[in-house]
C-alpha cells in the first residue's frame, strides 16, 4: 500500500501528527475516565437503607444541585404513618439534617453536619462507647473527633453556641442529638429510609419519589455536588482546548508536509494518478497515523487518568472518595474521536494536494505562486468576522459565560491570524531584515528572499507559535484582570466599612452577628411555583409584592418579597423562624470588639474584598495553569515538528549555499536568524489575538463592577512562553540542519 510505504519513508514527517493525536486521545480518554469515575455515588449514610423516599425535586436555578422541597412536620408524620401501616414495611426512619459544629479549645472543629440519632440506622453506624442521646443537652459524636463521653463542648447551631455533654461516640461522621431536639433544629425533612418487602410506590404517590440501589446517588450532599461541578468544568475546558489544538496542530503539520511533497505528488500525477487517488493517499496516511496514535493514547490514558484524579482531589476540585477505574466505554470514545480528528485534520491538505498539476514535477524552483489563495481569503475573512462577533458577545456576557466566550474569541482570532499571516510576512521581512542588509554578509538577503518566496510555508511554521503564545497569554491575562477587577468593585461598594467574617465556620450564627455589632442577611433556600430559589433574610427592605413560598421547614406562607437578581429577599425574622440552620455569610459595619466570639473575625473593607475572591482566584489560576501547560505541551510538539520539517525541506538550499562557498557557521547563522524571525512574528501575532477577547472581558468586568478595568497582559507569561518557543524552535532547526549536512557528507 502506497500510504504505508510513504509513512515508512517519511516517518520523521509524521512524528508531529502522531504525537499531537496521541496526546489528544490521551487527554480525552483521561478526562472521560475521570468524569465517569467521579459520577455521583450513594452517600455512605444511606447505604444501609434498601429504599429511600425523597421529597419532590424542584427546578434549580443554579443547575448544580438537585433541590428538594421539604415536607413539613405534619406531612412527615402523615407519610411515616402511612408507610408504617403498609404490610411488608418493617421500619421507617426519618432523616433530619442541620448545621452543627463543636468548639474545642476555642476553635470550631471541621465537621459541620448534625442529625437525629435514629438516622444513624440509615448508614448502619454503631455506638462505640457510651449511650444514645436522650435529653436535649446530650450529644453523640464521631469517634474520629477524639471527644470522649463526659466531655462538655459548645455546639454551634444557627442561633449560636449551646453547651452540650458528649454521652457517646459513633462509627459514622457528624453529630447526633435526640430526635426531639433534632425536630426543633430541622423541622423540614427531605428523606425517609424504609425497610420493606412490598411495593411502597402507591403509598407514597406524588408526595415523593422512591429510590433504591444506584438511584440513591441523587441524595449526594450539595457540597460534594458543587465540588464535582468544579472538576467537571476543568475537564470540559481541557477536552475543548485539547480538541481545538489537536485539530489545529494536525491540520498544520499535514498541510506543511503536503507542501513539501508537492513535487512528489506531481510525479504521481505525471504517471497517471487521479486527484481522487491523491486524496485517498493522504487520507490513508492520516488513517494509519490516527489509528496508531489513538492506540498509543488509549494505553497512556490508563496511567494518566489516576494521576489526574489525584491532582483534582488534592486541588479541591473533586471529592476525596474519587477512585479512577479503567472502563472500556470512555477509551473507545476517545479512540474513535482521535481517528476522526486525524482524518478531519488531513482534509484540507488532501484537498490541496489533489490540485497539484503533473507539470509541477518538472519544476526545480519552489517559489509559491501567490501568498493568499481564494480559500485562504475566505477563511481569513470569516475567522475575522467571527472574532469580532465573539468579542462583542464576551463584552455583553454574564460572569458565568464571560471566560468561555473570551477563550472562543481567542481561538477564532488564532485561526484568523494564521490565515492572514502570509499577507503580513513579506512587509515584516523587509522591515526586519533591512538593518541586516546594511551589515557585511548575505544573511539578511537570504532570509528576506526565503521568506518572501515561501510566505505560506513560513506562515505554517509560525502557526503553532501563534497558538502557543496566544492561548497562554490570554489565560494568564484573564486571571490577572479579574484578580484586580472584582476586589476593586467590592471595595468600592463597601466605602471603608469593616466586615465580620466566619472563622473556620460555614457562616455566622445569630450570636456571632450580635457580637460583631454589624448586620447581615441570612441565607436560605425557598420554593415557589415548583422552582427553588436562593433567598436572603433581611431586616428591612422595600418589598415589591407578596408571594407564597415554601420554607426549609416545609411550611408555605405568603410573605413580602423583593428581587435581587434571580434571588429573593424576604423578612429576616420569618426566615429565622422557618430555617433554624440559616447562617449569615458576613456582617457589615462590624467592630473589632466582637472578635472573641466563636467563629468570627473582623477585617477591613479591602481585606474582605481580596479575601472574598481569594478562593475564586486560586481556582482560576489553577484552571489557567492546567490549560496553559496543556496548550504549551501541544503546540511545543508542533513547534519542534514544523521547524524540523522546514529545515529538512530546505536541505537542497543549504547544499547550494555550501557549494557556493558558505561556511557551516554561516549556514547555521542563516537558519538561526530565519527561525528567530519566525518566532518573533508568531509571538507578535500571538499577542494580537489576545486583544479582542481580553478587551471584551475588560468591558464586561467594568460594567459588572462599575469600576475602570484596564487590560492586564501577564508579561511574565509572555516572556517565558516566547523564550521557550524560541529555544525549542532554534534547537530543532539547527539540529535538523546539522543532520542534513551530515547526511550529505
Amino acid at each position: 500500500m502506497i500510504a504505508t510505504a510513504t509513512i515508512r519513508g517519511r516517518i520523521s514527517g509524521f512524528v508531529g501528527s502522531f504525537a499531537a493525536l496521541a496526546l489528544g486521545v490521551t487527554l480525552l480518554a483521561t478526562s472521560l475516565l475521570v468524569y465517569a469515575s467521579a459520577a455521583p455515588k450513594t452517600p455512605e449514610r444511606f447505604a444501609a437503607a434498601p429504599l429511600v423516599v425523597h421529597a419532590p425535586v424542584a427546578e434549580n436555578a443554579d443547575g448544580v444541585v438537585r433541590a428538594m422541597r421539604p415536607w413539613s412536620v405534619a406531612e412527615t408524620e402523615q407519610l411515616t404513618a402511612d408507610l408504617t401501616a403498609q404490610p411488608g414495611v418493617s421500619q421507617v426512619v426519618v432523616d433530619r439534617g442541620f448545621y452543627a459544629q463543636a468548639v474545642v479549645d476555642g476553635r470550631p472543629l471541621s465537621a459541620t453536619d448534625g442529625h437525629n440519632w435514629s438516622s444513624a440506622l440509615l448508614g448502619a453506624y454503631k455506638l462505640i462507647e457510651g449511650s444514645a442521646p436522650d435529653a436535649d443537652g446530650e450529644l453523640v459524636v464521631d469517634a474520629a473527633l477524639g471527644l470522649r463521653p463526659g466531655t462538655r463542648v459548645p455546639l454551634l447551631t444557627g442561633a449560636g453556641p449551646t453547651e452540650m455533654t458528649v454521652v457517646g461516640t459513633v462509627s459514622g461522621p457528624g453529630y447526633y442529638v435526640s430526635d426531639r431536639l433534632a425536630t426543633r433544629l430541622a423541622p423540614g425533612v427531605v428523606t425517609l429510609g424504609v425497610w420493606s418487602t412490598s411495593d411502597i410506590v402507591p403509598t407514597v404517590g406524588d408526595r415523593g419519589v422512591v429510590v433504591s440501589g444506584d438511584e440513591r446517588k441523587i441524595l449526594e450532599p450539595e457540597q460534594e455536588s458543587r465540588i464535582r461541578w468544579l472538576g467537571t468544568q476543568l475537564l470540559i475546558a481541557m477536552a475543548t482546548l485539547g480538541g481545538f489544538v489537536t485539530v489545529f496542530v494536525v491540520s498544520g503539520t499535514f498541510a506543511l508536509q503536503a507542501a513539501h511533497r508537492r513535487r512528489e505528488l506531481a510525479l504521481l500525477r505525471l504517471v497517471g494518478a487521479t486527484p481522487r487517488q491523491i486524496r485517498r493517499l493522504i487520507a490513508g496516511e492520516a488513517l494509519l497515523v490516527g489509528v496508531a496514535a489513538a492506540a498509543a493514547g488509549a494505553l497512556l490514558s490508563l496511567v494518566t487518568a489516576p494521576l489526574l484524579g489525584r491532582f483534582l482531589v488534592h486541588s479541591g476540585l473533586e471529592n476525596e472518595d474519587l477512585v479512577v477505574r479503567p472502563t472500556l466505554g470512555p477509551i473507545l470514545v476517545a479512540v474513535v474521536v482521535g481517528v476522526v480528528v486525524g482524518l478531519a485534520g488531513s482534509w484540507s491538505a488532501a484537498r490541496r494536494s489533489a490540485r497539484v498539476r503533473p507539470m509541477e514535477a518538472l519544476l526545480d524552483a519552489s517559489v509559491e505562486a501567490r501568498a493568499m489563495t481564494p480559500m485562504r481569503w475566505i477563511c481569513a475573512l470569516l475567522a475575522t468576522l467571527l472574532t469580532g462577533a465573539m468579542a462583542i458577545l464576551t463584552a455583553s456576557a454574564d460572569a458565568a459565560h464571560r471566560v468561555d466566550n473570551a477563550l472562543f474569541t481567542a481561538m477564532a482570532a488564532i485561526v484568523a491570524a494564521t490565515a492572514w499571516a502570509p499577507l503580513v510576512l513579506g512587509p515584516l521581512a523587509r522591515l526586519v531584515t533591512w538593518p541586516l542588509l546594511r551589515l557585511r554578509g548575505a544573511t539578511g538577503m537570504l532570509v528576506r528572499g526565503e521568506i518572501q518566496t515561501a510566505t505560506r510555508r513560513t506562515a505554517a511554521t509560525a502557526a503553532p507559535i501563534i497558538a502557543t503564545v496566544g492561548l497562554a497569554v490570554l489565560l494568564s491575562s484573564m486571571v490577572a484582570t479579574m484578580r484586580e477587577a472584582y476586589p476593586a468593585g467590592k471595595a468600592r461598594e463597601l466605602h471603608g466599612i469593616s466586615v465580620a467574617l466566619p472563622d473556620e465556620t460555614p457562616g455566622l450564627t445569630d450570636a456571632a452577628v450580635r457580637a460583631s455589632g454589624g448586620s447581615g442577611d441570612l441565607t436560605t433556600r425557598v420554593f415557589a411555583d415548583s422552582q427553588a430559589f436562593s433567598a436572603f433574610g433581611r431586616a428591612s427592605f422595600a418589598a415589591s409584592g407578596t408571594r407564597v413560598v415554601t420554607f426549609a421547614d416545609g411550611v408555605s406562607l405568603s410573605v413580602p418579597f423583593a428581587r435581587s437578581g434571580a434571588d429573593l429577599v424576604l423578612p429576616r425574622d420569618v426566615v429565622r423562624a422557618h430555617d433554624p440552620s440559616a447562617l449569615t455569610p458576613y456582617a457589615m459595619g462590624a467592630s473589632a470588639s466582637g472578635g472573641s466570639s466563636f467563629g468570627l473575625r473582623v477585617v477591613d473593607a479591602q481585606t474582605y474584598a481580596e479575601g472574598e475572591y481569594a478562593e475564586d482566584t486560586r481556582l482560576l489560576w489553577l484552571f489557567a495553569l492546567v490549560l496553559i501547560g496543556l496548550s504549551v505541551g501541544y503546540t511545543g510538539i508542533a513547534v519542534a515538528t514544523t521547524m524540523a520539517m522546514s529545515a529538512q525541506a530546505r536541505r537542497t538550499d543549504r547544499l547550494v549555499l555550501s557549494r557556493s562557498g558558505a561556511l557551516q557557521r554561516q549556514v547555521r547563522r542563516t537558519v538561526a536568524v530565519e527561525t528567530v524571525f519566525v518566532v518573533g512574528v508568531g509571538a507578535l501575532l500571538g499577542l494580537a489575538v489576545v486583544v479582542p477577547g481580553l478587551a471584551g472581558m475588560a468591558h464586561g468586568l467594568a460594567e459588572e463592577t462599575q469600576t475602570a478595568v484596564r487590560l492586564h497582559l501577564h508579561w511574565a507569561t509572555v516572556g517565558w512562553v516566547t523564550g521557550a518557543c524560541l529555544l525549542l524552535a532554534v534547537s530543532s532547526a539547527l539540529l535538523s540542519a546539522r543532520s542534513s549536512a551530515r547526511s550529505r557528507a
